[in-house]
């Protein structure tokens, strides 16, 4: 993982976070909407936010850079919280 980038996916994850809860989450209790989807709606956010910066944290994809960012938006999308989770899991390597 591109550690610049990666730190780029979780800022952006934290920034569509924020404008899920301050922005989106009022107006969708407001109009009394199933609050089944609103997770839906910030995976949503997270993701456009990381497809039109260009985000790609995973360059491992490097035959096809398309599919690198269509993780990456998927992976910001979900959130800070499972990016924080992703770089703490990862495989140690043989020695």
């Amino acid at each position: 993982m591109s550690l610049e980038q990666l730190a780029a996916a979780i800022v952006a994850a934290w920034v569509s976070m924020r404008l899920v809860d301050e922005i989106i989450k009022p107006l969708w209790e407001k109009a009394a909407l199933d609050k089944f989807y609103l997770k839906y709606t910030g995976l949503v956010v997270g993701a456009g936010l990381a497809w039109f910066t260009g985000l790609n944290a995973f360059p491992v994809f490097a035959e096809s850079a398309l599919v690198g960012r269509i993780v990456t938006c998927i992976v910001t999308g979900l959130g800070p919280s499972f990016l924080y989770d992703l770089v703490d899991q990862q495989p140690s390597l043989p020695t």
